[in-house]
């Protein structure tokens, strides 16, 4: 039998053991690691795809191709209007006439001075050569006669004046006066346009203009760039030729007025001033032949260091996936790649710049990474 003081003692003594049991295995157990940051940023890859879509399309208004806008010479007060606007004219037909007695007046006169000088220098012109009149005199009767002459010339062609005949046969598109107006010299009597032919003007933007080569569209002046539809029509297209473009922008406008002209659609009467859509290809005006990518919404930003730039990030696999052929690989990184925006389509955005067919971009997410970020394709997984 142990006396209490010793079962005490043993009692003691396993305490101390156990405690220091204890106190070696929490020395062995390790502090917990802190959690491993993410290496990588999920983000969603799309296989880019070429566009064959060179088509821009803008709304446009109807022009007269040739037309003259006809006014008499002189002033004076109209007598005769024989034209009225959408009449067809014939070349040469009497459009509007001025109240000619003035003009007839100064014919009267013109012409019976012209007579009596023209007489006078038929005597001296005869008598100078039997020396019965001076030289002088005879050179004066000369002046006399030419001058004369001159008045006369003026005279019919003053008269010839207060008649207003059509250059070409056409059809009258305006008559901005009434008859019996008094009108002044160059003031629009009539429009007159020239059938066979109508023109297109519509607004190119600025940044699709710059892209356009002069030397391009001159060599495509006679084949069709575009194609122009009718509100009446929708679905019929015309084909029409590029014509010319203004070198300056319009005030207030960051646009330049392009023209294009196609014959006169004998189907559908299209006048002046109606509107139209053009479905310009910009394939056969643009500097190259670049490809057109279509790539998702998202999939655009602007560069952090230039606002102005777009760019899409072109996904490139890890190295060793790389070199092994492993193109498809969901680790590797991005580069920013600069495109251009041609226009938005309806299931997405058509760009220009230096991509690849095989190329993959990162279609959600892009507004998170950055140039060489590691980035991991996300996946969907099943039965989510």
């Amino acid at each position: 039998m142990l006396s209490e003081k010793n079962l005490c003692r043993a009692f003691l003594k396993r305490g101390l053991v156990a405690l220091i049991a204890l106190t070696g295995i929490s020395a062995c157990e390790e502090a917990p690691s802190p959690p491993k940051a993410v290496s990588s940023t999920p983000v969603t890859l799309y296989n880019v795809q070429h566009s064959d879509e060179t088509i821009a399309k803008f709304p446009g208004q109807v022009e007269a191709s040739e037309y003259s806008n006809l006014s008499f010479r002189i002033g004076g007060k109209l007598q005769e209007l024989n034209v009225k606007a959408g009449e067809e004219v014939q070349e040469n037909q009497l459009i509007a006439r001025l109240d000619d007695r003035d003009a007839r007046a100064q014919l009267a006169t013109a012409q019976s001075q012209f007579d009596v000088s023209s007489a006078m220098f038929e005597r001296m012109e005869a008598s100078v050569e039997k020396g019965a009149v001076s030289r002088s005199t005879f050179d004066e009767a000369k002046a006399n006669f030419l001058a004369a002459k001159a008045s006369l010339t003026n005279a019919q062609d003053q008269l010839s004046y207060t008649e207003l005949r059509a250059p070409f046969a056409g059809l009258i598109a305006s008559v901005p006066v009434e008859n019996y107006q008094v009108i002044v010299p160059q003031q629009t009597i009539a429009e007159l346009h020239m059938p066979g032919a109508i023109d297109v003007t519509f607004q190119l933007p600025e940044q699709k203009m710059r892209m356009i080569d002069r030397s391009r569209a001159r060599e495509n002046r006679s084949s069709e760039i575009a194609w122009v539809t009718f509100s009446g029509v929708p679905e019929k297209r015309y084909a029409a030729m590029y014509k010319d473009h203004e070198s300056t922008t319009r005030q207030g406008e960051l646009s330049y007025e392009v023209t294009i002209t196609l014959p006169e659609p004998d189907d559908i009467n299209v006048l002046a001033g109606m509107s139209a859509t053009v479905l310009l290809d910009m394939s056969k005006l643009i500097e190259s032949d670049a490809k057109l990518w279509l790539v998702p919404f998202g999939a655009v930003v602007t560069d952090n260091n230039d606002p102005n730039k777009a760019i899409v990030w072109r996904f490139k696999p890890n190295s060793q996936s790389a070199e092994n052929g492993y193109n498809n690989s969901k680790k590797g990184t991005v580069e920013a790649v600069e495109v251009m925006i041609t226009r938005g389509i309806s299931n997405g955005l058509l760009v220009e710049g230096p991509l690849n067919d095989d190329d993959r971009i990162v279609a959600a997410g892009a507004h998170l990474v950055k140039e060489g970020q590691a980035v991991t394709e996300w996946t969907k997984e099943g039965g989510l």
